[in-house]
């Protein structure tokens, strides 16, 4: 806390944020919510009276580009960016440009299941999603850049039915899409039914060349790489929830999530040696394949008592089960098949949780709450692995099993306290632990404890003289606990072991990463509505991890490590409203745009560009929308993010380029029943760059990535029937 004032230094200098990045180097509603909420469609009221400072997007927000996943979505929201894996499927979402477990993702308030991504998630099943830059006591601290709760949709009051289907097109490969949901009550039963099915495909290109250099420059071996990926896989998804009111002020609910998953993909290497000696492997084959099925069940118990304290239950189970199987074949430059390998591996996890409130009126004008939040899981990893030189006849096996088991508690107390009319102020203090344990047949038993506790207090102060605008401030204590890979001392093997395409293997000695965070906020909110934002923080962090590479019995090996201390500010600004808000008489176009300046520094690793975990310098979208008629509207968005260059360590520095997106839609309303919404995406169509350099005694190791990034066109039916 005693470098908090480090903020103020850096407000002055955030002006130059937004120049290009440097060079690359040389060579529904979270069921558990306290907060006094009146909900409105547009989220600005829920965002105005919230104490905690957060972004509310509603249903009609998220389902206006006719995305196919949730990722899609979440990539133009304020202060978020998203990279995605091949066809837009995986990926890591980032807060305030840090992503690998600083930002918490929480579904309807809760983690995220075991195998459960949020590429699972389609749009058209979300009620709204809550976009939390501080911190509250109810939610796991475990958000050091924020958390995104994603809220799916709430049983309606009367009966509904809905479907969707649509198809888009990337690089000639096909994606298919239906969505929907039944709904109904009968006297004190109400019921949902929201479905999801995506069936997608995707092909890609990448080029590669690495240059390794002598100490004095010399240039000694360069080769070029070229990889097509290729692949196709479904989702499937039910979420049903019923909600049965037994009594006035008692009602028990039951809903579930049950997603099936399938994927094939199939990943060709090729290289070209043009100087020196080629790498042991210049063509290599990958074909793989997986099934993975998740199921999580929740039942929840509400009481409300005439006094106006209420007591908020839940328990859960969650299943996941994991089959994989891979066949990788490479040949060296004579074009001799030199390795025949294939993999069978096997993931079962199972899981219980339990977590709840219990909100009472103790004094006038506060919301007191106490609760609490446990789970717990156990895991089984299989991995069989035969490796064949066919030339030789040498074979290799290498079976690794491992069981672990995750253990979690954590207790929570809070008051919000309305002091004045115009003075709210939020109290809040959490207690969690976490105990991993792991044993398996390559490595002994590994028990890793950590506990933290976490004091938060949020303010808001709606200033007098005005009805609109307010204020915010918030201290709070967050930390990063170490992922399970992360933690785990299994080794995971690169084809062609280099320094920038290491080994890996986790690290059992890893410590939690701690840090002391302020957050400050001015809000807007103009007549006619809309909201005019901006916001700074600082976070002061202990214990922070990286993955250093290091050269061991000559082989490279990345492991997570424990490198010191840290800090990250930035600027966030964000806005929303109308055209004519600006200009007078202008046309009803609806706008809204963001921009977010990100900065940080690990001490342990000398600068320049010694950044937190690749760290985005800055993001930002702009978008607009029109309603020609009460049958046509269209619209656009354009997002920008630098990756600029990062210092991983003393020895490897890593550069990402400017990636920029374009996209628009049209929606075509034929009838209040059905509805037809096209969508072109990535415009641009604008490769990534990503450039990989290793430096240490024995000379440098750079290595240029091009990934090739393509336009979709899709076309989404919507009917109510």
């Amino acid at each position: 806390m005693h470098r908090i004032p480090a903020l103020l230094a850096f407000l002055v200098t955030f002006a130059a944020a937004a120049q290009q990045p440097s060079p690359p180097p040389a060579a529904a509603k979270d069921p558990h919510k306290l907060e006094k909420i009146e909900v409105q469609g547009d989220g600005l009221s829920e965002r105005r009276e919230s104490t905690a400072s957060k972004i509310v997007v509603n249903h009609e927000e998220i389902t206006r580009h006719g995305d196919t996943n949730l990722l899609e979505v979440l990539k133009r929201l304020p202060g978020i960016t998203v990279d995605s894996g091949p066809g837009g499927r995986g990926g890591v979402v980032r807060m305030r440009g840090l992503g690998s477990g600083y930002t918490q993702i929480l579904v309807n308030g809760e983690p995220m299941p075991p195998g459960f991504t949020l590429d699972n998630i389609a749009p058209d099943t979300i009620e709204r999603i809550e976009i939390v830059r501080g911190a509250t006591a109810e939610f796991s601290a475990q958000a050091m850049a924020g958390t995104i709760n994603v809220v799916l949709r709430r049983i309606p009051t009367q009966r509904r039915r809905e479907l969707k289907a649509g198809a888009s097109v990337e690089n000639g490969r096909p994606t298919v899409n239906a969505s929907g949901q039944w709904a109904d009550n009968s006297g004190k039963l109400s019921w949902t039914v929201p479905f999801s099915f995506v069936r997608f495909a995707f092909e890609n290109d990448n080029y590669s060349r690495q240059v390794a250099t002598l100490p004095d420059g010399t240039v000694f071996q360069v080769y070029d790489f070229h990889r097509n990926n290729l692949g196709w896989g479904l989702n499937a998804n039910l979420t049903p929830k019923l909600t049965w009111t037994l009594d006035k002020g008692h009602t028990f609910s039951w809903d579930t999530f049950a997603g099936y998953n399938q994927f094939r993909g199939h990943f060709r290497e090729d290289s070209v040696p043009i100087t020196g000696a080629p790498p042991q492997y210049t063509d290599t084959d990958l074909r793989t394949g997986s099934e993975s099925g998740t199921f999580r069940t929740n039942a929840q118990w509400i009481r409300r008592f005439d006094d106006g304290s209420r007591i908020d239950a839940r328990i859960g189970v969650t299943t996941f089960r994991f089959d994989g199987d891979s066949g990788y074949t490479a040949d060296n430059a004579a074009g001799i098949q030199t390795l025949e390998r294939r993999v069978e591996s096997a993931i079962q996890d199972s899981g219980i949780s339990s977590n709840g409130k219990y909100t009472f009126p103790l004094l006038a004008g506060h919301a007191l709450v106490t609760g609490w939040d446990g789970a717990y899981n156990k895991r089984g990893d299989t991995r069989l692995q035969r490796d064949l030189n066919p030339s030789t006849g040498a074979r290799l096996v290498l079976d690794e099993d491992f069981d672990t088991q995750v253990g979690r508690v954590a207790f929570f107390a809070q008051d919000e306290w309305d002091v004045t009319t115009r003075f709210a102020l939020y109290l809040g203090l959490r207690w969690e632990g976490i105990e991993t344990k792991s044993e398996g047949n390559t490595y002994s038993e590994i028990v890793n404890r950590s506990h933290v506790a976490s004091p938060i207090v949020n303010a808001l102060w709606k200033l007098p003289g005005t009805q609109k605008d307010q204020v915010r401030a918030g201290i709070s204590r967050t930390y990063k606990a170490p992922a399970i890979n992360d933690l785990v001392p299994r080794r995971f093997f690169a084809p062609n072991n280099t320094p920038t395409t290491p080994d890996f293997i986790g690290n059992p000695a890893l410590k939690p990463e701690l840090a002391w965070g302020l957050d400050l906020a001015y809000e807007h909110y103009p007549a006619g509505g809309g909201v005019v934002s901006l916001s700074a923080y600082h976070r002061r962090v202990e214990d922070i991890v990286q993955r250093q590479v290091f050269l061991e019995d000559g082989i490279y090996i990345s492991r997570p490590t424990n490198v010191g201390t840290g800090k990250t500010s930035g600027i966030e600004f964000d806005t929303k409203g109308k055209l004519s808000q600006l200009v007078e008489g202008a046309p009803a176009i609806d706008l809204r745009g963001n921009f977010a300046v990100n900065r940080s520094q690990v001490d342990f690793i000398p600068g320049p560009h010694n950044r937190l975990d690749q760290q985005v310098p800055w993001n930002g979208t702009v978008g607009a929308d029109y309603r020609f008629s009460p049958e046509l509207t269209v619209g656009s968005s354009f997002t920008a993010r630098a990756g600029g260059t990062v210092r991983a360590s003393q020895s490897q520095v890593i550069y990402t380029g400017v990636n920029r997106q374009l996209e628009v839609y049209a929606l075509w309303r034929f009838s209040p029943m059905v509805q037809l919404r096209l969508t072109a995406q990535n415009l641009l169509a604008q490769d990534v760059l990503v450039v990989n350099r290793f430096t240490d005694a024995s000379g440098s190791l750079e290595r240029t990535d091009i990934a090739h990034r393509y336009r979709r066109f899709a076309f989404l039916w919507e009917f109510k029937l």
